[in-house]
């Protein structure tokens, strides 16, 4: 039986691969696939007044070797930082939800 981490990673390499195809490198995400991504796989967590300079801004971050694409590193990189802010974030959080009133 596959465990949860397991299909967690499957998860997010199948992602940047079902994307990074759609067009150009196929090892790489262009604002476009990212753009699409981040909508259709974090759509809660996409602001949905971002603007196209907003994608850019945020693509010019998450590529660190200024190629103008971010490759799979990139991308699991900036999974991370989105992991460790999530567990700092609610670190102090009580495990069970408060009762309801």
């Amino acid at each position: 039986m596959t465990q949860t981490l397991e299909q967690a990673l499957a998860t997010v390499v199948y992602t940047f691969q079902q994307y990074s195809t759609v067009s150009g490198d196929k090892y790489k995400l262009c604002q476009t696939e990212l753009k699409e991504l981040l909508q259709k796989e974090l759509p809660t967590w996409t602001p949905t007044e971002f603007r196209e300079c907003d994608y850019n801004k945020l693509l010019s971050t998450l590529d660190a070797n200024k190629d103008g694409e971010v490759d799979f590193e990139e991308y699991v990189r900036s999974l991370a930082c989105l992991c460790l802010y999530c567990h700092e974030y609610f670190k102090d959080c009580s495990p069970e939800p408060p009762c309801a009133p």
